[in-house]
């Protein structure tokens, strides 16, 4: 008997499209459920299907089923396809705490750096801090919120995606894969399209985040990234967050060219942000780079001396 060929790249997109539909599904349940909340809620919503998704718990509500349609969808495609082929999702609990934070760390300084530098540039006006009671609550809400999106995104795209690629063609292909679909990803966020800058800074903060993922070996300094530059981007320094306003404790207005400010897409949407970016992915990798090095040039001296 003839042996059947191996098609790795439609096992692959077979395998990514399952996981979507059971996203979709799960999704599509927990909106229900949330619809149905809403209208007992407030029973007068029963009138039309506007009104409910116009109503501000639905409107939450659907937010966190999309969450945990991603977590769960990913996690159940994993576990049906994946668990025994050896490689992980990353998830681990080892240096957790270590890995989150310095991931955190280079996210908070990197967009804090691009916000001063487009400030410096006259992209925007810092008008005012202010804060209230209601304020935080919006604030610390907005917190939760980036901390599933940082979750749910960073499992899809860097945990599950680019393990799955890996584990067929390596880690270069899996790196550039999980990048492009991430960017993709985003191509509905308002203002995405408006200049060329959104994708292409999208792109680099893909690259970014999957770098950390191979440098690193987990999924919880991305993880850690991509809350903190969400959250101070948005929360801290009042830009829009891909497009989406938030809450924040500095009220900030944009001037000037589009191409400095970012326009309605926010700090993301800068030129600036752009270098900002090329600068963190080179410092990224040259320091993971070294200090891996560095651990497995003493590993047989420590091994030595136990």
């Amino acid at each position: 008997m003839k042996k059947r060929r191996s098609f790795p790249i439609l096992q692959i997109v077979g395998k990514v499209l399952l996981t979507l539909i059971f996203i979709i599904v799960i999704t599509v349940i927990l909106s229900i459920a949330a619809a149905v909340f809403a209208v007992r809620l407030n029973p007068d919503l029963i009138v039309s299907m506007e009104a409910v998704t116009r109503n501000p718990f639905f409107i939450k509500a659907s937010l966190w089923a999309q969450i945990v349609g991603f977590i769960s969808g990913v996690c159940l495609g994993f576990y049906l396809f994946e668990r025994k082929k050896g490689w992980k999702l990353g998830l681990h609990t080892v240096q957790f705490g270590r890995r989150f934070g310095e991931g955190f760390l280079w996210g908070a300084v990197l967009i804090t750096l691009s916000s001063l530098v487009i400030w410096l540039f006259g992209g925007i006006h810092f008008v005012q801090v202010e804060w209230s009671l209601s304020k935080g609550y919006a604030i610390g809400g907005s917190f939760l919120l980036f901390i599933g999106v940082a979750i749910n995104e960073e499992l899809f795209a860097r945990g599950y995606l680019q393990g799955l690629v890996k584990n067929r063609f390596g880690p270069i292909i899996a790196v550039g894969v999980s990048t492009i679909v991430f960017a993709l990803l985003h191509s509905f966020n308002p203002g995405m399209w408006t200049t060329a800058l959104p994708f292409i800074n999208i792109l680099l903060a893909g690259l970014l985040m999957g770098l950390c993922r191979e440098l690193t070996g987990s999924l919880w300094m991305p993880i850690g990234l991509h809350l903190a530059w969400n959250f101070m981007q948005g929360c801290i320094f009042g830009f829009d967050v891909s497009g989406i306003p938030m809450s924040s404790l500095i009220t900030t207005e944009t001037k000037g060219a589009i191409v400095v400010s970012g326009g309605a897409f926010g700090a993301e949407g800068s030129l600036i942000t752009s270098f900002i970016l090329v600068l963190g992915i080179i410092m990224i990798y040259n320091y993971y780079q070294t200090r891996n090095r560095l651990i497995q040039t003493t590993q047989p001296i420590i091994k030595d001396n136990m």
